[in-house]
């Protein structure tokens, strides 16, 4: 029994080792292999990813500065040039419409047309002192103001200059011209001041301010004007003014002095029919003298008249100065920029600004 025992619990043990070593062996895994992308693929997901450009500043930058070209007077003195530009305008228009970013050409553009309006106003600028013969004034500026336009009628004709250098250069033209007009104007402007001061006195020696008072002080607020412009350095203005003071000034002492020598004559040929009158009253008087007192004819020594009184013509005269106060260095040079500037500068500050902006703007 023991032996039947044993035997059966070794063969337990037997069975159970063969249970053990016969277990199925794990089956092997495979790595999940990556899925295949083409590049067409990858630029399909891209696209669909990135956010369309928005190039609304960079578009309404060269929209104000094609205004400015226009209002320079560019559709009439520079009709082909601003086509050019237009022609580009198009081109990056239509690479806006498909989301790209159009910031560079954007910059270059408003570049351009901005330098067609300097051109247009170093035209008009140039046409003035040519007809007017205001070069001798400033001679030497001119001559570098004529070469930068020279210079800048050949730029636009090469299609590898950039809007940056039209403008500079179109800029300097401008700026040029500009400064003869006002070296210029500022000693027309001196010139006829004085001319108008000397009308004036002419005007007041004949009582122009008691004759025509109305004519006379629109004159003088003319002349006024002048000064006033003048201190601001609008030069041509206070030329204008100081001019059309002159002439009136001048007419009204013609007109009056006329008027005062007709009523002279008049006076005088009055004062010669009393003395003839006289003559013969007492001609008469002594052939006939009269003894009773007539009805009608006064005492000699009555008063038939209240004594009047009279406003003394000197107060009508006008207290103007003589001599022009000049405004001082500083006034003088932040007036001067004023003028320069034309807002040319203020706009390419302006499109920088907004370009910039803009810049910031899309690369968020």
């Amino acid at each position: 029994m023991k032996k039947i025992v044993i035997t059966a619990f070794s063969a337990f043990l037997i069975l159970s080792f063969i249970s053990c070593g016969s277990k199925p062996a794990p089956e092997e895994t495979k790595e999940p292999e990556a899925p295949v992308v083409t590049e067409e693929e990858v630029v399909e997901e891209v696209e669909e990813i990135i956010e369309t450009v928005d190039n609304t500043l960079a578009l309404q930058s060269i929209d104000g500065a094609r205004n400015l070209a226009v209002e320079s007077g560019a559709e009439d003195a520079a009709a082909d040039l601003l086509k050019s530009v237009d022609d580009l305008y198009a081109q990056i228009k239509a690479k806006s419409d498909e989301g790209k970013d159009v910031s560079k050409e954007a910059t270059d553009i408003a570049n351009r047309y901005s330098a067609i309006a300097a051109y247009v106003k170093a035209k008009d600028a140039k046409q003035k002192i040519d007809d007017t013969d205001l070069i001798s004034f400033a001679q030497s500026i001119y001559d570098e103001g004529n070469s930068a336009y020279s210079e800048l009628e050949a730029m636009f004709a090469n299609p590898d200059v950039t809007g940056e250098q039209l403008l500079e250069k179109s800029t300097k033209a401008y700026t040029c011209f500009n400064s003869v007009l006002i070296i210029a104007y500022k000693q027309i402007a001196k010139d006829e001041r004085s001319d108008a001061f000397v009308e004036k006195r002419n005007a007041d020696s004949v009582k122009a301010g008691v004759a025509q008072k109305e004519k006379y002080d629109e004159a003088v607020e003319l002349f006024k004007k002048g000064d006033s412009l003048y201190s601001m350095q609008s030069l041509e203005k206070s030329y204008e003014s100081y001019k059309a003071s002159k002439e009136i000034f001048a007419a009204l002492y013609l007109d009056v002095s006329e008027k005062r020598a007709a009523a002279q004559k008049a006076i005088d040929e009055a004062k010669k029919r009393v003395a003839e009158s006289a003559a013969l009253a007492n001609e008469a008087d002594l052939n006939s003298p009269i003894t009773e007192k007539v009805e009608g004819i006064e005492e000699e020594d009555a008063v038939l008249l209240e004594e009047e009184t009279f406003a003394d013509p000197s107060q009508a005269e006008a207290d103007l100065p003589e001599n022009l106060e000049e405004p001082s260095l500083k006034e003088q040079i932040e007036n001067t920029a004023n003028n320069l500037s034309d807002g040319i500068e203020n706009l390419n500050k302006e499109l920088n600004d907004v370009l910039n902006s803009g810049d910031a703007k899309w690369k968020k």
